[in-house]
């Protein structure tokens, strides 16, 4: 009796701990079918031409790319680090992308393409605002409610969030905002994914899940990113291991240089 007593205890102790399963999303976005798995501080993103892991506890991402066969592995602070020495050496690696274009149209297009990622680059961060709306809607089985992400004034995304999908028990919500935040620090402090991985809108996922996801461009044209069916089970670690079979990159070949 003391041992089935001191069983159901432990029961319910792991119940309100929020320790077990992790978490599968399968989502339509824009005609693909994509997937997210969360659990143990780890996230994983499977879509049709790339594969990207999250690891929160060993400070690493992984690229991988299933058509080719090859991955890279690092910081998150490596590779905004080679973002930058990137956008330095400008000049040098279009000088090799461009070397098929004749000679005459070289400079220009080059001079164009340089001028526009340095602007971006250097321009000055959006006013940010996060706030939240009265919609609501059905997604998946679960109750949204509409949060909306305005830069300057103007709606850049919009987040669906299902209250009832804590993943706070599998991610650390704040130490993931921090590796994104360090991941797209070579991208410029004025950059849409600089804005989108700062507190103020990471800190949306403490509210629950984003069911659906709408980016806007500045001209106002939405993408959607839709979740179409949500399980909770507990997944295997090996979900998370990197392709071993697969080649790895030097940071110069996932840039595109050689």
């Amino acid at each position: 009796m003391k041992i089935r007593a001191l069983l159901l205890i432990l029961f319910f102790l792991t119940i309100a701990s929020g320790a077990s399963a992790g978490w599968i999303f399968v989502e339509n976005s824009e005609g693909d079918r994509q997937t997210k798995y969360l659990q143990d501080n780890k996230m994983k993103f499977v879509a049709p031409d790339h594969i990207m892991i999250f690891d929160l506890d060993k400070n690493r991402i992984v690229f991988a790319n299933p058509k080719e066969k090859n991955y890279w592995l690092g910081a998150p602070e490596n590779f905004a680090a080679q973002a930058r020495e990137n956008i330095r050496n400008m000049d040098k690696m279009l000088e090799k992308q461009l070397a098929q274009v004749p000679v005459a149209q070289r400079e220009n297009f080059k001079r164009a393409i340089v001028q526009q990622i340095k602007k971006q680059y250097n321009r000055q961060p959006p006013v940010l605002e996060v706030r939240s709306t009265d919609q609501s809607d059905k997604i998946a089985g679960y109750k949204v409610r509409k949060y909306e992400v305005l830069f300057n004034g103007q709606v850049r995304q919009e987040q669906w969030i299902a209250e009832d999908i804590r993943v706070n028990h599998d991610l650390n919500v704040e130490r993931f905002g921090k590796m994104m935040r360090a991941f797209h620090a070579g991208s410029g402090r004025g950059s849409e994914d600089a804005a989108l991985s700062s507190p103020r809108v990471t800190d949306l996922m403490k509210k629950g899940w984003p069911l659906r996801i709408v980016d806007y461009d500045e001209d106002g044209y939405p993408e959607t990113d839709e979740v179409i069916r949500v399980e909770k089970k507990s997944l295997p670690s090996s979900t998370f291991d990197f392709i071993k079979k697969y080649r790895k990159m030097s940071m110069t070949e996932l840039f595109g240089g050689r």
